[in-house]
């Protein structure tokens, strides 16, 4: 009977220890916390870093306090909030990794939780101990590899209950697996679902081995499996293998591949000749085919980097066949007027006075040519600037994923999202140097590393260049040493209006002189001038110092040659504040975005966002246009009737087909878009496009929205062949090779979605799209002389130094037919980022007074859909391919370009000339070995600027 008593009273004590622990949680949590609980294991050769190293933020984790600290545990707090990105991560869904059920006895969840276990067993431990992962709650994720990872979702009870049973001794969880870190987290992006080819059958052979009895159950096994498919999905997530504008490759919930069209034109060139037909049976790439075959002797390389030479004398145009009519004359009277037309930014105009001065005799034909009004029909293939004052591309770099993250969030902030793309770029790529001349800026965080160089002849160049805690310093300014060394230290500065501004210093000061180790003077922190660049003398400004010791905070040089200006901070400008100083860090954090609004803009020249512009995005509503009876068969046919409306859920978007006064379910979203049948859009003319639409079923019938995410997803569902998408305005606009594309009002936006049976030709439907956009324009006879061309594989270019478009195709099997999805943007009336048609007739009109009339989005929409179907209805007949390509050699740039090419691994480049494309779309290089093919979505390339540099 004492027992009892005894029994209830440490039940009691039990619980009201775990109350409390909760209790202390709760203040932990509080504000911008993660708690970690982590075993220190004796004898360890170092103690667990404060926060997971599988965080993408755990360098800006500083220790808050201290809930409990043995030789054998810890609890701690720590701010910021701890991120972990599952992208890259394995789902849980299907019981994978441990084996569990779909089904949470924990409810309510709102605490997102990571833990991390041992790999090995812990063999003494009973069953009887061992706490099952799914009663703590819901599993979302995981990573193994020399732990195992799981990021699950719960709430305060379990994670109260399960903290107190971790500091009371081991902690056991299913097949005796020791938990050696629980931490919480803050989760982004979605996991893996692993149901790609190449991941199918690692995950079926774990689920198959998670139903075995325990006895036959070998973990060993089990684990080596568990790493195997966290390293496919790991390096799957890095890769770029998609399709003509990026994308990944993988497999949706109904065994439907998404994958690159020259993937098509590899498995088309199976069906066509493999006596195997199995789908298990891994596909002949189109290298191993030629290797295997024997096609022609020729080479084919998936990484090469090429520089082509521009002084080859463009061929004389050949007689062309026209698609529609087999017209077979050609204008004589093509005008190349790209080198008149003015820039349309407010961009200072940089032009490097250190290259080649022209001798008297070209300078004689250059002006002789301007005059003349017949000019060769091929663009001029002239080199271009190194620095182009009009591009949009913002290039970042760190060292450090967490510096780069924050300056790029920062930057877009700042920027005019309508002018510029923001590109995080890899060492390889900076080291690379394609992106000179093609970068508005560049800002680097922390080491530059072997691009230093590179760096420092951009800005020399004429470039902008904006170094954050960088030691990029030393190279543009070598004589500015360190005074003294701090490490991150919380410093107060003062630049311009802004004063007393709290921020973390970095560990270098500057120093005005090579000799000195302290500032003795006033006159040393007022550098003026660095002449040790030959040719080249630097201005050299300090913007803002710290408050305690006046060392320089901010320092600008500026090349008095070519105007390139450097901003150097010494300040953490790319860090919020409230990361490490909580709310005391709010002011400074404002002040920190109107010091980079500045930078940018008065200091850098860059085109940057109103301050009191507002950030809310308003998404509108969708309109379905085209035939009544038609729309309404597809709508029924897409979605069934469900009480009383007709939902469809395509990728994360869900579309709402609203009849007659039928009232949306929520407002339009990035995730929600209602569709209307029985009303037209006040902003897009059906009448002027329906007018000019001469299509069979590309383009009848279409969604518009004024304003949506992207028109790609629209099209990402099985919808049907010829349907569309257009939008005024894209929030989230993709380019080739992930790459964003910026989507402003005035450019042409329309996604198509084609539906065609597997054939040889299906690889050549993104070269006939870029067709189709060109003649879309040229086809009219009062725009046919303007010098819209096509630069491969899907770039649209007036002349050789501008692009008004670009084209994304991706292409998803079904057995035997391929639904390609086609994403076309093109500068119609938007004078930015580069320049628009309109623009260009405008200019025209202006100089050759005449009054041609601009063309409408609604009227190249229309024609573009014509077009491209009347190619690919050609593209599909007998002698078709012969013809097409006849059609776009004579809209291409690159006829007889001399080009080096260096392929990867090999040491000298081959020299060789471009001679076309092969029947699947790839470059044909001609060297004296023999041809060398070039795949369009295995390398980055910058023909324009001589070169193909691998993809990195």
């Amino acid at each position: 009977m004492l027992f009892t008593p005894i029994y209830i009273a440490m039940t009691f004590i039990k619980t009201w220890r775990i109350r409390s622990f909760r209790a202390r949680l709760l203040e932990f949590l509080s504000g911008n916390t993660s708690v970690a609980f982590c075993k220190v294991p004796e004898n360890a050769a170092e103690t667990p870093t404060l926060s997971s190293k599988l965080c993408t933020n755990p360098k800006n984790a500083y220790l808050c306090d201290l809930l409990d600290y043995t030789n054998a545990s810890r609890i701690c707090s720590m701010k910021p909030t701890q991120r972990i990105d599952v992208s890259d991560w394995v789902s849980c869904a299907g019981g994978l990794p441990l084996g569990f059920s779909d089904m949470s006895p924990v409810t309510d969840v709102d605490i997102e939780v990571l833990f991390e276990c041992e790999m090995d067993p812990h063999e003494e431990s009973s069953y009887y101990d061992i706490i099952t992962l799914e009663s703590m709650g819901q599993p979302i994720a995981w990573k193994a590899g020399s732990h195992l990872a799981i990021v699950l979702k719960t709430n305060m009870e379990h994670l109260s209950l399960v903290g107190f049973n971790f500091v009371g001794g081991e902690f056991i969880i299913d097949h005796k697996l020791p938990v050696v870190r629980i931490q919480t987290v803050q989760l982004s992006g979605e996991p893996n679902k692993a149901t790609d080819l190449s991941m199918r059958g690692l995950r079926s052979d774990i689920q198959h081995g998670l139903k075995l009895p325990t006895q036959q159950f070998q973990w060993p096994i089990h684990a080596s499996l568990l790493r195997k498919l966290s390293k496919v999905v790991d390096i799957k997530s890095d890769r770029n293998i998609t399709v003509m504008n990026g994308g990944s490759e993988q497999v949706d919930t109904i065994g439907r591949k998404n994958v690159t069209l020259t993937d098509v034109s590899t498995i088309t060139t199976k069906s066509l000749s493999a006596d195997d037909d199995s789908p298990e049976t891994e596909p002949k790439t189109l290298e191993n085919t030629d290797k295997e075959d024997n096609l022609d002797a020729s080479l084919v390389v998936e990484n090469v980097t090429v520089e082509i030479q521009h002084n080859i004398t463009p061929k004389k145009s050949s007689l062309k066949l026209d698609l529609k009519k087999g017209t077979s004359h050609m204008s004589t009277s093509l005008l190349n007027i790209s080198s008149q037309i003015k820039s349309v930014t407010t961009h200072k105009r940089i032009v490097s006075t250190t290259g080649p001065k022209k001798t008297q005799e070209s300078t004689s034909q250059v002006k002789d040519t301007q005059k003349c009004t017949q000019v060769t029909p091929k663009s001029h293939k002239s080199s271009r600037p190194l620095v182009n004052t009009k591009s949009p591309n913002v290039l970042i770099y760190s060292d450090s994923v967490v510096a780069r993250d924050n300056l790029e969030a920062s930057l877009k902030k700042v920027l005019d999202c309508d002018r510029y793309t923001v590109y995080s770029v890899t060492r390889e790529a900076l080291c690379g140097g394609a992106w000179r001349g093609r970068a508005a800026l560049v800002a680097v965080a922390g080491c530059s590393g072997r691009a230093a160089p590179l760096l420092l002849a951009h800005l020399l160049d004429g470039g902008k260049l904006l170094a954050l805690c960088s030691d990029l310093l030393h190279t543009v300014l070598p004589h500015y040493k360190t005074a003294e060394i701090r490490e991150n230290e919380v410093v107060q500065f003062s630049y311009d209006k802004w004063h007393a501004v709290k921020m973390k210093h970095h560990i270098f000061c500057y120093q005005a002189s090579p000799a000195k180790k302290q500032f003795s003077t006033e006159s040393d922190r007022q550098p003026s001038k660095y002449t040790g660049h030959p040719g080249h003398e630097l201005d050299v400004q300090i913007l803002a110092s710290e408050e305690t010791w006046r060392t320089p905070s901010l320092l600008q040089a500026t090349d008095l040659t070519n105007h390139g200006v450097a901003i150097f901070s010494q300040i953490h400008l790319e860090s919020d504040p409230t990361d490490y100083l909580g709310e005391e860090g709010i002011r400074s954090n404002e002040a920190r975005l109107e010091i980079l609004h500045k930078i940018l803009g008065d200091v850098l020249g860059l085109h940057v966002k109103d301050p009191k512009e507002l950030v809310q995005i308003e998404y509108s509503r969708g309109f379905f246009l085209g035939d009544h009876v038609h729309k309404l068969s597809l709508v029924e046919g897409w979605c069934p009737l469900k009480e009383g409306k007709r939902s469809q859920k395509i990728g994360a978007l869900t579309l709402q087909w609203c009849m007659r006064n039928e009232h949306p379910a929520d407002q339009p979203s990035e995730t929600f878009l209602p569709v209307h049948l029985y009303e037209c859009p006040e902003n897009f003319s059906t009448v002027e496009y329906y007018d000019n639409l001469t299509s069979t079923c590309l383009g009848r019938v279409l969604v518009y929205a004024d304003v949506l995410t992207s028109t790609q997803h629209i099209i990402e569902g099985t919808l049907a062949h010829g349907v569309g998408a257009v939008a005024r305005r894209q929030i989230a606009g993709r380019g080739r090779g992930q790459n964003h594309w910026i989507s402003p009002n005035g450019q042409a936006i329309m996604s198509l979605q084609i539906w065609q049976k597997m054939s040889p030709t299906i690889p050549l439907i993104q070269h006939a799209t870029a067709l189709a956009v060109v003649r879309a324009i040229r086809s009219d006879p009062q725009y046919e002389h303007f010098d819209f061309r096509i630069k491969w594989p899907n770039d649209i270019y007036y002349g050789r130094n501008m692009k008004i478009g670009g084209i994304i195709t991706t292409a998803n099997c079904i057995g035997d037919d391929v639904i390609i999805n086609i994403g076309t943007g093109v500068n119609i009336s938007n004078s930015v980022p580069t320049i628009c048609v309109n623009d260009i007739i405008s200019e025209y009109n202006t100089r050759e007074r005449t009054s041609l009339a601009p063309l409408s989005i609604e009227k190249f929409l229309a024609r573009y859909c014509s077009q491209l179907e009347r190619i690919i209805d050609y593209l599909n007949s007998d002698g078709g391919v012969d013809a097409f390509l006849e059609q776009y050699y004579q809209y291409w740039l690159h006829d007889g370009e001399e080009i080096r090419v260096q392929t990867k691994g090999e040491g000298s480049p081959v020299s060789g000339t471009i001679s076309g494309l092969d029947e699947f779309g790839w470059l044909i290089v001609r060297t004296g070995d023999g041809d060398v093919r070039v795949q369009p979505d295995g390398n980055t390339f910058d023909i324009m600027s001589g070169l193909i540099a691998p993809k990195l």
